[in-house]
C-alpha cells in the first residue's frame, strides 16, 4: 500500500531530509513537534466531522481527514523518538546476504522495539497507519480525537495554565478531566465498536476486507501490550456492550453466538 512506502521511505531517507530540511525548519523538541501536532489533528477532525458538503465546501473533507491521520502518525513517530529515542538504522545492509543482514539487525532492533512496543504511542501509529488508505471515518477520529484532547490539554493545563486560550477552556477540561475513567472505558468499547462494525461491513458493498483483518490483528497486538488496568477497561468495554445488545440476541439468538466467539478470543487472550 502507498502509505507504507511513504513511510518508509521517510524513514530510510531521514538522515537526508534532516540535512537539506535543518535551515529551514525552527529548534524544536521532538515532543514538542508531537504537541503541535495533535493540536493540527484536532483541527482536521473538527474541520471532517463539519457537514460543509452540505454549503458546496465538501472537496475539503478529504484533506482535512489525511491532515488528521498524518498528523497522528507523524506525533506517535515523534513520541516514540523524544522518550526512546531513534530506532537504530541498519549498517552494511547487503541485499545479497538478506537473511544474515535482517537477522544482524533485529538484534539490534529488539532492545529497542521491546521498549517502544510497550507505549501507546506504538499502538496507535499502527491504528493510524491502518486507516490512513481506508474509508474516512468520523468514528476513527472521535477515537484519535479524544486521545489527542487529552494530550493536548494535559500538556497545556501543565506549561500554558495562564494562556488566555487555555483559561476560555480549562473549566470544560476539569469537568472532562473528572470523568476520566469513565471517558476511557467509553473509550475501549468505541475501539471494539469499530472492530464489530468492520466485520458486520464485510456483508455489505462498502466492505473494507484488509482493513478488518489488519484491525482485529491490531486489537489482539494492543490489548497483549496493555497494562493490567488497560486491559480491565477492555473486558468491562466487553461485558457493557454484550448487556446492551442482549434484547437483540434475545430476539435474534443465531447472530449471539458469533458475538461470544468474539469476545472469548478477545478477552481470553494475554
Amino acid at each position: 500500500m502507498w502509505w507504507i512506502a511513504i513511510v518508509a521511505g521517510l524513514y530510510f531517507c531521514r538522515s537526508y531530509i534532516a540535512k537539506y530540511a535543518a535551515p529551514f525548519l525552527p529548534d524544536i523538541s521532538p515532543l514538542s513537534a508531537a504537541f503541535y501536532l495533535h493540536s493540527i489533528m484536532i483541527v482536521g477532525s473538527v474541520v471532517y466531522a463539519i457537514p460543509l458538503e452540505l454549503v458546496g465546501f465538501g472537496i475539503v473533507k478529504r484533506p482535512s481527514y489525511l491532515l488528521a491521520m498524518w498528523s497522528t502518525t507523524l506525533s506517535s513517530i515523534l513520541t516514540l523518538k523524544g522518550n526512546y529515542g531513534s530506532p537504530p538504522f541498519p549498517e552494511n545492509f547487503s541485499i545479497s546476504n538478506f537473511k544474515q543482514s535482517f537477522a544482524a539487525f533485529s538484534v539490534k532492533l529488539q532492545p529497542w522495539l521491546q521498549q517502544a512496543m510497550m507505549s501507546v504511542d506504538f499502538h496507535f501509529l499502527f491504528f493510524s497507519l491502518i486507516f490512513l488508505a481506508a474509508t474516512p471515518s468520523v468514528w476513527v477520529l472521535l477515537i484519535l480525537g479524544r486521545r489527542s484532547l487529552w494530550t493536548v490539554c494535559t500538556t497545556m493545563a501543565k506549561n500554558e495554565s495562564k494562556s488566555r486560550l487555555w483559561l476560555m477552556f480549562a473549566p470544560q477540561w476539569e469537568k472532562l478531566k473528572a470523568k476520566n475513567t469513565e471517558v476511557l472505558e467509553y473509550s475501549a468499547m468505541a475501539e471494539v465498536l469499530l472492530g464489530l462494525w468492520l466485520t458486520v461491513a464485510l456483508a455489505f458493498p462498502m466492505r473494507q476486507i484488509l482493513t478488518c483483518i489488519l484491525y482485529w490483528n491490531y486489537l489482539k497486538m494492543r490489548y497483549q501490550m496493555l497494562s493490567m488496568k488497560g486491559k480491565t477497561e477492555h473486558k468491562k468495554a466487553w461485558g457493557q456492550l454484550g448487556a446492551r445488545v442482549q434484547p437483540i440476541f434475545d430476539k435474534v439468538p443465531i447472530i449471539e453466538k458469533p458475538f461470544t466467539m468474539a469476545k472469548d478470543w478477545f478477552t481470553k487472550m494475554g
